[in-house]
């Protein structure tokens, strides 16, 4: 009978971690749910969409006096949805120029992911977690 208790009290914690360790690691649990950039849209799937944790930037804005402009134009209709003037780059530069913005920006605050490899934002399997939720 002891046998099973001391097998009890070392599974049951074992468990418990393991499954906190699974929930906590979609981010969503600590309000980090992940959101996709929608454009320009993706004609050609040779990467998965980049989704990122809109709150974590917010966050760090705020601490820095900033404000959602510092991401999206102001428009006569509002705040626009997308990411910077990205709407008003010629079409076949759009990709290069998003790139470009983001790389600068992590690379200038030394936050967030190190991008060294594409596939540090375009996670295959953020993507299929996403896709899952539809």
């Amino acid at each position: 009978m002891q046998e099973k208790n001391v097998r009890f009290r070392i599974i049951l914690p074992c468990l418990l971690v393991l499954t906190l360790g699974l929930v906590l690691s979609s981010g969503e649990a600590l309000g980090e749910e992940r959101i996709p950039f929608t454009y320009p849209p993706f004609s050609a799937k040779k990467m998965p969409p980049v989704f990122f944790t809109h709150d974590q930037h917010i966050a760090y804005l705020d601490g820095k006096g900033q404000d959602c402009t510092t991401c999206h134009d102001m428009t006569d209709e509002g705040l626009a949805e997308s990411f910077m003037n990205v709407r008003n780059i010629a079409p076949r530069k759009q990709m290069d120029y998003l790139h470009a913005t983001c790389t600068e920006c992590h690379v200038k605050l030394s936050k967030g992911p190190r991008l060294v490899d594409c596939r540090v934002c375009h996670c295959e399997r953020i993507a299929s977690e996403h896709a899952a939720k539809k």
